[in-house]
C-alpha cells in the first residue's frame, strides 16, 4: 500500500526515499555484450530512481547432486538479500502488462520491492511471492534481464513524464 508524502518528508515527490528501493535479484551473470547492455540501463536509471542490482552465482550443475538441491542453494542466497514485497519472474506466472510494470515502479518509490529472476532451472518454491511472466515466449536469461532493466528504466521515465521512443 502506498502511503503519502507530506511536504515535510525527507522525499521529494518522485525522487528516492533513502531505505526504499526496487531491488533486482539475478541468479547466474551476463555475457559481455549483454552486461553492457545492462551496464547501459543501471547507468541510466542510478541518477533518477533506486534501483540495486545483485548477483548470485548460479550453483555449477557439477557441484549440486540435484536440481532441487540447486535451488535450495540458490533459494537461501536470495533469502538474504530479499526485502520488501517480492516478485519471482516465471514463465507460468501471472502475464503483466506496462500498466502492471508502472504500477510495481511507481510502488518502490514508497515501499522496497525486490524481483528475483532465476537461473537456468527458475526458482524455488521456497522464494514466497508474486509470480510473474512478461510473455508465453521463451528467452534466454541473458536477453531476459535486459528486457527487465529496460521496461524498469520505460517505467521511471514514464513516470517522471519524460517522453521515451518505442
Amino acid at each position: 500500500m502506498r502511503k503519502a508524502l507530506k511536504a515535510s518528508d525527507s522525499c521529494a515527490s518522485y525522487s528516492r526515499c533513502a531505505d526504499e528501493m526496487l531491488r533486482i535479484i539475478f541468479v547466474g551473470g551476463s555475457s559481455q555484450p549483454f552486461r553492457e547492455v545492462e551496464e547501459y540501463f543501471l547507468k541510466r536509471l542510478s541518477g533518477i530512481s533506486g534501483v540495486l542490482r545483485s548477483e548470485i552465482h548460479e550453483i555449477p550443475a557439477s557441484k549440486a547432486e540435484s536440481v532441487e538441491r540447486r535451488l535450495k542453494e540458490e533459494a537461501n542466497r536470495i533469502k538474504n538479500l530479499l526485502k520488501g514485497r517480492i516478485f519471482v519472474t516465471d514463465p507460468n506466472g501471472m502475464l503483466v502488462s506496462d500498466e502492471f510494470m508502472l504500477n510495481l515502479v511507481r510502488d518502490a518509490i514508497y515501499e522496497d520491492i525486490s524481483v528475483v529472476v532465476g537461473g537456468a532451472f527458475g526458482v524455488s518454491p521456497e522464494i514466497k511471492g508474486t509470480r510473474i511472466s512478461f510473455s508465453k515466449l521463451t528467452f534466454t536469461h541473458e536477453l531476459f534481464r535486459v528486457m527487465l532493466l529496460e521496461q524498469i528504466y520505460r517505467q521511471v521515465l514514464t513516470i517522471k513524464g519524460v517522453k521515451y521512443k518505442k
